[in-house]
């Protein structure tokens, strides 16, 4: 069993079982007392009555809570927008994020907004700075894979097109990682938030802006999801296997934030916006298309993922051991049982182009020039098609 613990990350975590349970006594630190809370969670938590365990704290200490649940994958602006217009009607003094990491972009985005800023969308791309004031927040992460609990990066859309604000002033004040809460995930969504963490830590250990630290980081995600993630699908009733994967994709979180991911991302947020894929399973679908081309960019960081994903690499040369990345995690993703073809979603090997156009509208193309590998337009569409046939 992982033993209860805090670590000063860029965002001070606070970890254990059932620590939900203390929830009110954080949100007192943060607003010396009980003050007006906004609580953001999506749908089905409030249906299924998870959200109900972060209510429930904060009303018995005397917190008026406002909930919002008006959360959708791929958050829209005008969610946001409206989070922002509760916290003021209501005076709020925190936010609250419970949820996955769409629920998450949307609570903190809003956050910062709430005191002084203007809507969304003025923000989108970087296009504005954030404003400097904003209300305290806590992340109470739902699922294992985003990382959006330790970033600086809020993604969220309007009907047409996927976008991100980014800033030091998304950071939240602490993050609260308790396994318990993972529970309840279906097997699928598990495997997919799981290698969604993995993409982050793979992408940040091979892209441009890798660094020495960033990257120790990061492996340590890939070993800790390599080992842990199959137990979790399997038993999700396994807190201990739980507990492992919640913390690797806050470490792939830490790492990516500094770094930046690459080409799948690139690729994985084309197709979520085309045809509405889960991001984690678009981004590792993405991944295991693009890691042959990658792998001969940067043939020693893709040798060390290699070699955390379990293939034998022992006095390979670095080409050789790097090679051995893509038959490896592309093994790994049908042992954990997440569906290769795309078919589900009406995409065949006919949408390559314009999926691959997408990679260069303004919201994508930073992320793919940050990949190793310098692709050409027909490059990367040869990798889209790949991944479209795969099966």
């Amino acid at each position: 069993m992982i033993a209860p613990f805090r670590f000063q990350a860029p965002v001070p975590l606070a970890y254990g079982e059932n620590r939900i349970a203390g929830l009110s006594d954080s949100v007192g630190r943060l607003t010396g007392g009980p003050r007006p809370v906004v609580l953001v969670a999506d749908p089905f938590l409030v249906g299924s009555g998870l959200a109900g365990r972060a209510e429930r704290p904060l009303g018995e200490a005397g917190y008026d809570v406002h909930l919002f649940d008006v959360i959708r994958s791929d958050p829209l602006a005008s969610s946001v927008d409206a989070i922002v217009a509760l916290a003021r009607s209501r005076n709020a003094a925190c936010v609250v994020a419970m949820g996955g990491g769409s629920t998450m972009d949307a609570a903190k985005l809003a956050a910062a907004l709430a005191v002084e800023g203007d809507g969304a969308e003025a923000y989108a791309l970087g296009a504005r700075r954030l404003p400097a004031k904003g209300l305290p927040r806590i992340a109470v992460p739902t699922t294992s894979g985003t990382g959006s609990e330790v970033t600086r990066t809020a993604v969220f859309s309007t009907e047409r097109r996927k976008l991100w604000a980014w800033g030091k002033e998304l950071v939240f004040d602490l993050a609260v990682l308790d396994p318990t809460l993972t529970v309840d995930m279906p097997q699928h969504l598990t495997a997919a938030t799981g290698i969604d963490a993995a993409v982050h830590a793979i992408e940040s250990i091979t892209n441009r802006s890798r660094n020495p630290v960033s990257t120790a980081i990061a492996l340590g995600a890939v070993r800790e999801l390599r080992r842990w993630l199959g137990v979790a699908v399997g038993e999700p009733g396994n807190l201990d296997a739980r507990g492992h994967v919640q913390i690797a994709a806050c470490l792939a979180g830490v790492a990516f934030d500094v770094t930046g991911v690459g080409a799948a991302h690139a690729i994985g947020h084309a197709i979520g916006e085309r045809a509405g894929v889960h991001h984690g399973r678009a981004v590792g679908l993405a991944l295991n298309a693009t890691m042959p081309d990658t792998a001969t960019a940067a043939p020693d960081a893709y040798a060390g993922v290699a070699d955390a994903l379990g293939a034998e690499v022992g006095g390979l040369p670095a080409a050789e051991a790097a090679s051995l990345a893509a038959p490896a995690f592309d093994a790994w993703l049908r042992e954990i049982g997440l569906r290769i073809a795309l078919d589900d979603h009406g995409l065949s090997t006919d949408d390559a182009r314009s999926i691959a156009q997408l990679c260069y509208e303004p919201r994508n193309k930073p992320i793919l020039a940050a990949d190793s590998f310098d692709y050409t337009p027909e490059r990367l569409e040869a990798a889209v098609t790949r991944m479209l046939a795969a099966a």
